[in-house]
Order: structure tokens, then sequence, then C-alpha cells
């Protein structure tokens, strides 16, 4: 059975949003914490996701407890505060979401950098190879080209 946590405006969960409808938890919304992956969920989404969690790939389910309203005291409105005020759980699915996007860019990044440093190497290997065959070496394996480019590029550096 999981016991729902209403949210109030010292709540840590206050302004998360939900993993089903994505919007904010507001003061007064019961929250449904997933056992497996502590997302959090409105118990109206937790209950329309048939009491399981909408994080893709959690197995986490269950029931939810039925709670009693609070009962008022004679000495005035009291501020309900927990025993123990802690950090919310924070979700493994989602670090591993962002981590496993965040080294997907990076590699991809790096994969784009090699190929350029590949195709700028090679291209360079190709002019220098040209350049002797055509100029030191003497050795005609294409005819030279009619364009002023690369003549003046060579001229300039050799």
């Amino acid at each position: 059975m999981l016991q729902p946590v209403t949210v109030d405006k010292y709540s840590p969960f206050l302004g998360e949003e939900c993993a089903l409808c994505k919007d904010p938890l507001s003061p007064g919304d019961d929250v449904i914490i997933c056992p497996e992956d502590g997302s959090r969920h409105h118990d109206r989404c937790w209950l329309a996701h048939g009491g399981k969690c909408a994080a893709y790939g959690c197995t986490g389910h269950g029931e939810i407890a039925s709670s009693s309203p609070p009962t008022s005291s004679a000495q005035g409105p009291q501020i309900s505060q927990p025993d123990h005020v802690s950090a919310p759980p924070v979700s493994r699915r989602r670090q591993q979401t962002f981590s496993e996007s965040c080294s997907q860019s990076c590699l991809v990044l790096g994969i784009a950098i090699a190929i350029i440093f590949f195709s700028i190497g090679c291209f360079g290997l190709w002019a220098i190879a040209d350049y002797l065959m055509l100029h030191v070496w003497n050795l005609p394996y294409r005819a030279p080209f009619s364009g002023m480019l690369l003549p003046m590029f060579f001229s300039l550096y050799f």
C-alpha cells in the first residue's frame, strides 16, 4: 500500500512535475511516490495509469492507501509539519537519462570532429603528394589546373 503525501507550501515536492501529466505539483495535491524510481505522480494520475508508475520502463506499482482527513484541534489552526523534512528521493531513471543523453552527444561530437580532422589530413596528404609528383619529380600524372587559386597557393608557400 502506498501512502499519499499531501503537498503544502513547505513541501520539497512543490513545483515538481507529475510523471504522467507533467503539471506542476501544487499545495493541496495528494502525491504518490513510486517505490521503484522515486518519480512523483498526482494520486489521480497514478490511478488513471492503472496503479503503475508512468516513467518509461519502470515496473513500480501499488495500491493507494485510503487516507483519513486530519482532525482539527480546539486550540486553533495549526500548520502540520512533518517530523523530519528531508530532500525528496532523486529519480535514478532521470539521472541515467540525462547522463546517457550527455554521453551520446559527446560521442557524436567526437566522431564529427574526428571525421573533420581525418578529411583535412587526407586533403593535406593529397596536396603534398600532388605537388611533389608534379613539381619536384616531374611526373605528370594529371593535367595541371588552369585556375588561379592553386598556383597562387603554391607560389606563396613553396
